[in-house]
C-alpha cells in the first residue's frame, strides 16, 4: 500500500533515530508550537477573559460551525425513532470496532465513482473526523516517525501525530495548496530515514480555503508516490461546493491505492453527532481497526445518519447549505474587499468555510485580533495553525454561522480593527 516501497504496507510503528532538515521547518515532541502559541496567542486569550474584551463579543467568527438553523432537527429525530423502532438493541448495544456495515457500505458506494469500486470492508467508523486522525496516527505514527504537514494547516492533525510522538515537518501553501516544489525542497533536505505521512487538505482547506487545481493534485500524488509516502486526505468540507464541483479527490485519482480517506457528517449534517470515517484498502483499515482503544463509535448514531440518509432529504439539504453558504461567502468577501483597502490580502474561498487573511506591513495576528475584540468581533489568530513557526500575520475568519447582514456588521468592524492595529 505504501508507495515507493514493494508494495508493501506501512508498518504500524517504527522507532527512528533523531533527525533534522535543512532549509525548512522541523518540531520534536515537544508540545506543539510552545513558544508561539504561548508568546503570541495566550496572551491575547488572557486580555479577552472577564470581565474585559469577552464579555462585549458579539459576532463569533472564530468557530467553523455550520449554520444552526439549518440544521436538520426534525429529520435527525424522525430518523432516530425510526432507529429505535426498528432494531432497539441493536442500537443500543455495542456495534463493533468498524462500525455499522449498512452505513460503511452507504458511504462506500458514495466513492465509487469514475470506475473506482469499494466494499464497506474499505471504511471504518469514527466518533468525527478528530477521531479519525488520531487513529490514523495511533496505527502508522510512532516516536521518532515523522509526518509531513501543510503551512499552515488543521490543528487537530497537528495534535493527533504530535501526541504520538512524531516529528512533524510543515511545508508552505499557497493559494493553491500545499506547493510541490516546496514539498522536493524538503525532502530533499531532509537527513535520516523518508517521512512517513503526508496530511493534505486538498479541497476547501482548513484554514487557508484553498482548493487545489487537478495538475497539483497529480503532482502531489507523484512525488508521494516516488518518496513512498502515504497520504491522508481530510476531505471535511466535502461537497460544500459554491463556485462549482471541486476536482476529483487524491482517493480518486490514485485509484484508492496509497491513500486514506477522511471524511465526516459534521459540516454538511451537524457537528454533535460526531461522526466520521477513513475509507482506505481493506488492509490498511483492518490496521486501523486494531489500533483502535474503544469499543466502536456509537451504534445508535450510525443507524440514526443511516436512517436520516436512506430518507432521501440528505442531497436536497446540502444545496440547500450550498445557497446559504454562497449568499454569505459572497457577503463576506464583498465586505471584506471594501473594508480592508490594502491593509489586508485574501483569496476568496470555492467552498469550505474560511477567510485566510494575510496582514500587510505593520500589522500582526495577535494586535488585530485584540482590536477585533474590542470592537465585539472573535478571529483566530494564525499561529494556531502551523505546526512549527509561523503565521504571525494570517488571521483566520469563518463566515459560516452568521447571516450575511450581520458579517457585513462584523467584517466592516474588522476593517476597523486593521486600520487601529496599523496606525
Amino acid at each position: 500500500m505504501e508507495r515507493g516501497s514493494e508494495g508493501g504496507l506501512p508498518c504500524c510503528r517504527s522507532e527512528a533515530p533523531g533527525r533534522r532538515l535543512a532549509a525548512v521547518g522541523t518540531s520534536g515532541t515537544s508540545p506543539w508550537n510552545e513558544a508561539a502559541i504561548e508568546a503570541l496567542v495566550a496572551p491575547f486569550l488572557r486580555d479577552l477573559a472577564p470581565p474585559t474584551s469577552l464579555s462585549v463579543l458579539q459576532y463569533d467568527l472564530n468557530a467553523g460551525v455550520p449554520d444552526r438553523a439549518s440544521l436538520p432537527a426534525t429529520e435527525i429525530a424522525e430518523a432516530a425513532a425510526r432507529a429505535l423502532r426498528d432494531d432497539p438493541a441493536g442500537a443500543l448495544t455495542y456495534g463493533g470496532n468498524q462500525g455499522y456495515e449498512p452505513l460503511r457500505a452507504w458511504i462506500a458506494e458514495r466513492h465509487c465513482v469514475e470506475g473506482l469500486t469499494i466494499g464497506s470492508d474499505s471504511v471504518t467508523l469514527c466518533s468525527g473526523s478528530a477521531h479519525a486522525l488520531d487513529n490514523i496516527a495511533a496505527a502508522f505514527l510512532g516516536p521518532g516517525d515523522v509526518a509531513i504537514v501543510g503551512a499552515p494547516t488543521y490543528p487537530g492533525a497537528i495534535r493527533a501525530f504530535r501526541a504520538r510522538g512524531a516529528t512533524l515537518i510543515d511545508v508552505p501553501q499557497d493559494a493553491a495548496g500545499l506547493r510541490p516544489d516546496a514539498l522536493l525542497e524538503a525532502l530533499a533536505g531532509w537527513e535520516g530515514p523518508a517521512p512517513k505521512l503526508l496530511y493534505l487538505i486538498p479541497t476547501y482547506d482548513n484554514p487557508s480555503g484553498s482548493t487545489m487545481p487537478l495538475d497539483r493534485r497529480e503532482e502531489l500524488l507523484r512525488i508521494a508516490g516516488d518518496h513512498g509516502l502515504l497520504i491522508v486526505e481530510d476531505d471535511a468540507y466535502a461537497g460544500l461546493d459554491l463556485d462549482g464541483p471541486p476536482p476529483p479527490s487524491l482517493f480518486s485519482l490514485a485509484r484508492g491505492q496509497g491513500v486514506l480517506y477522511v471524511g465526516t457528517a459534521s459540516k454538511t449534517v451537524a457537528t454533535g453527532l460526531r461522526l466520521g470515517w477513513t475509507v482506505a484498502a481493506p488492509e490498511v483499515i483492518r490496521q486501523l481497526v486494531f489500533a483502535r482503544l474503544d469499543n466502536g463509535a456509537s451504534p445508535f448514531v450510525h443507524r440514526t445518519v443511516l436512517e436520516y440518509l436512506r430518507g432521501g432529504g440528505y442531497d436536497a439539504h446540502v444545496e440547500r447549505l450550498r445557497a446559504i453558504y454562497r449568499e454569505r461567502r459572497d457577503a463576506a468577501v464583498e465586505t471584506a474587499r471594501e473594508a480592508f483597502g490594502d491593509l489586508v490580502r485574501f483569496h476568496p474561498p470555492a467552498g469550505g468555510f474560511y477567510l485566510w487573511l494575510h496582514l500587510g506591513e505593520g500589522l500582526d495576528a495577535v494586535s488585530f485580533a485584540r482590536e477585533a475584540a474590542d470592537r465585539g468581533v472573535a478571529v483566530t489568530p494564525g499561529p494556531l495553525y502551523f505546526a512549527n513557526e509561523g503565521g504571525k500575520r494570517n488571521v483566520r475568519v469563518a463566515w459560516p454561522a452568521l447571516p450575511p447582514e450581520q458579517l457585513r456588521d462584523a467584517i466592516a468592524r474588522l476593517g476597523e480593527a486593521a486600520s487601529a492595529a496599523a496606525s
